[in-house]
Order: C-alpha cells, then sequence, then structure tokens
C-alpha cells in the first residue's frame, strides 16, 4: 500500500515537472511585444473571458458564445438566444478558437408585448464561430522582469508538491482527491493574472460567424383580388426554408479608453413581397344574414392582416447584407463618448410581380454615453439613436425616421 503512495505521489511530481517545463518554454519564446509573457492556459483563459465580455457582456467561460437579447420598436419586436453551446477540448498549449452553438431567434408585429397571434417569424439552428486572431500587446516589461516572474511555474509546482509530501493527514486526505495539473494551471493563472494585470496596452480579437437552420415566417394574409373569399377568414401563409448567414468581426482595444468594433454580414433566406414589413392593417371578420331584401354585414371578430395580391406572393431565396461600427474614444480625464453607425440593405420581391427585386434601406446612427460604477468601470451605454428607413425599386415603400433609446455592453470593459 505504501510502495503504491510513493508510486503515485511520483507520477505527480513527474507530472508537474512537465508541466513546469512545457510554460517555461513557451514564454521563452523570441522577445518581442507580442511574444508570450505568460503560459498558455492562462493566455486561453484570458481570451475566453475577453472573447465571452465582447459577446455576452460576461466574463463567466461557460457562456462563450451563449446570450439572449431582445429588441422593441414600433413595428416589430426581435429575439434572439442561445442555450447551448459546445467549446472543444484543447491541449494546454492550443489556442482557443472554436465554438458552436444551436440558436433560436424571431420577430413579431409590435400590436402587443410577444404577440404571437398575427405575424411569427421563427428560425432554430446552429452556429460555428471561428476566432482568428488573438494578440495582446504589453509594455513596459524589462527582460529581468520578465525572468524573475518565470520563477513562478517552480514556486507552484514546489507549493503543490509541499502538499504531496504534507504528514498532516487532513493534507493527505484533500490530495487525493485534486487534480493537480488542473490545481497547477490554476493557481499559476491567478498568480500571472495579478502579475500582469497593468501590463496589457492593447488587445485585438477578429472572428467569422457562420449560421445555418431552418426558418418558418407565418401570416395572416386577405387576398386583394379575390376578396370576398377571404372575407370569411383570412389566409394562413407559411414561408419556410433553410437560411445562411456567415459574419466577419474585429475589435481593437486600448488601455487608454479608445476602441473599435467592426461588423460585416452577408445573408440569404426565403422571401416574398412581404417580408420585410412587419406593420398590419385592421380587417373585420363578417358573417353574411338573411331575411331581408338587403344582406346584412354583422362584425364579429377583428384581426391584424397583411392584404396581397395571393397570386403573386411567390417565395424566392433573397439576400441581406450589413454592417456596423462602433468607437470610443476618451472625453475629458475618465470619461468616454462613442459613435455607432450600421447599415442595412434587404431584399424582398417586389409587390404585384413574381420576380423583381425591391430592396429595404435601414441606416442608424447614435452617440453611447458609458456609465461607471462605484470602482470606475463602464457597466453599460445609453445610446440616444436615429434610424432612418426608406426603398429601393419599391415606389409605394414609405420612407421614415424616428428616434430612440437603446442599451448595450460596452466595448472598453476589456480593461
Amino acid at each position: 500500500m505504501m510502495s503504491s503512495q510513493i508510486k503515485s505521489s511520483d507520477n505527480v511530481k513527474d507530472l508537474l515537472k512537465i508541466l513546469v517545463k512545457k510554460d517555461s518554454s513557451f514564454v521563452q519564446e523570441t522577445p518581442g511585444s507580442y511574444s508570450p509573457i505568460v503560459s498558455a492556459y492562462t493566455y486561453n483563459q484570458m481570451v475566453k473571458k475577453d472573447f465571452s465580455m465582447l459577446v455576452t457582456g460576461s466574463t463567466e467561460n461557460n457562456q462563450v458564445g451563449r446570450y439572449a437579447a431582445l429588441s422593441v420598436d414600433k413595428n416589430e419586436q426581435s429575439f434572439s438566444f442561445s442555450p447551448i453551446i459546445f467549446i472543444p477540448e484543447k491541449k494546454d498549449e492550443e489556442k482557443f478558437r472554436h465554438v458552436f452553438a444551436i440558436n433560436a431567434s424571431g420577430k413579431l408585429n409590435n400590436n402587443g408585448f410577444f404577440d404571437f397571434s398575427n405575424r411569427k417569424l421563427l428560425r432554430v439552428g446552429g452556429s460555428w464561430t471561428a476566432l482568428l486572431v488573438s494578440r495582446y500587446r504589453y509594455e513596459g516589461l524589462s527582460d529581468k522582469t520578465r525572468k524573475s516572474n518565470q520563477e513562478i511555474y517552480e514556486l507552484v509546482k514546489d507549493d503543490l508538491i509541499k502538499k504531496i509530501d504534507s504528514e498532516d493527514r487532513l493534507e493527505q486526505l484533500k490530495s487525493k482527491q485534486l487534480d493537480y495539473k488542473e490545481a497547477y494551471h490554476q493557481e499559476v493563472e491567478k498568480i500571472e493574472n495579478i502579475v500582469y494585470k497593468n501590463v496589457w496596452t492593447t488587445k485585438l480579437l477578429a472572428w467569422t460567424k457562420l449560421d445555418v437552420g431552418y426558418s418558418e415566417d407565418k401570416l395572416k394574409i386577405v387576398d386583394s383580388i379575390n376578396v370576398q373569399n377571404s372575407v370569411m377568414d383570412p389566409m394562413n401563409k407559411s414561408i419556410s426554408g433553410g437560411y445562411f448567414s456567415l459574419s466577419g468581426n474585429i475589435y481593437y482595444g486600448s488601455k487608454k479608453g479608445f476602441g473599435i468594433y467592426l461588423n460585416a454580414q452577408l445573408s440569404y433566406s426565403k422571401k416574398t413581397s412581404l417580408s420585410e414589413i412587419f406593420s398590419t392593417v385592421e380587417w373585420n371578420r363578417v358573417r353574411y344574414g338573411s331575411g331581408t331584401n338587403n344582406t346584412v354585414y354583422y362584425d364579429i371578430e377583428e384581426h391584424s392582416v397583411y392584404i396581397a395580391n395571393f397570386s403573386t406572393l411567390k417565395q424566392r431565396y433573397k439576400r441581406d447584407i450589413s454592417v456596423q461600427v462602433l468607437g470610443f474614444i476618451p472625453f475629458g480625464q475618465s470619461n468616454l463618448i462613442g459613435l455607432d453607425v450600421s447599415y442595412q440593405n434587404k431584399e424582398f420581391i417586389t409587390p404585384g410581380s413574381t420576380t423583381f427585386t425591391s430592396n429595404k434601406n435601414i441606416f442608424s446612427l447614435g452617440i453611447m454615453f458609458p456609465l461607471r460604477d462605484k470602482d470606475g468601470k463602464t457597466t453599460i451605454n445609453i445610446e440616444p439613436f436615429w434610424r432612418n428607413t426608406s426603398f429601393t425599386n419599391y415606389d409605394e415603400g414609405k420612407d421614415e425616421s424616428f428616434w430612440g433609446v437603446k442599451f448595450g455592453v460596452p466595448l472598453n470593459q476589456l480593461f
């Protein structure tokens, strides 16, 4: 029994020596402002937390790629959430790169809060996020300091070995249940985060996201050509099919407060002439009565419906493109101000035709004001914005503009 314990103890010590050698080799690569100064495990955990902060506003690693969002304006309500994620296991020295997720999203017309009775566009699918670039720059770290800080690995190893060799019975019981590899990495990460907390000056992250899945758009329609057949009950129409979306994203942030985020997206989905119209009209369902010389109409139910020529309501795959730029600049001694500019171009089938394409253009401009907590860290953005909607190749489309306010997670929270 004693021989077995000694052998097990020797195996753990050998494992710890291997981990120390790997980490020491990793941080001794070619010197420079982007060369490694922390262990591969610490670096990966840092990138995960920062990436999670950008996507979800939370530093929890298990939240990377998992999120929920809600947006409401005068014409539509939209929501999205990602309840299931999977991050492939990596070796200690391999960079964190991929996130797989199951996503769901939808849109409703804004007749009532989350009213599913009239119009609903629902999507369910999967996504693949690939982190292509993660480069962190540091300054003010001499070679002497770097070499001194490399003692961290030996010191953590020696501390764990003391626990293994301890004659204290309680420590022996604890050590038997301990995952020494994980314990070593976590202790090194904790110390390196303290030691190097203030040396990072800029952070650059670039990633792509691919979404594929199934969508279904359900709505009620009154046929503008054959109204009498629609009077008793509006027709139910379902537009269903696959969808595809690919986006590219870049984030660059500075310790001084400057930050910029760029996003460009291309997507394809099945659409009709009603795909970009979420405002309905009121339609009274009527019943015919007899017994008099004239037909009598009784209003028995009110619907929110769309009026369209049913014979020309065809389905085609159409594309959407969007571009967004978010930026922060320092303002005053300790304040920031940001700008949010976005443009969307959405294709749909021109109403009354089966082949022509029209476009819905949405331009938005907002000014972001980050709010700070008692410790001086920014917690949330308040953003007054102006949005303009216009149409191309659709004469009946009405241009409109409105002001609103939205809230978001501040980009500079990575520092």
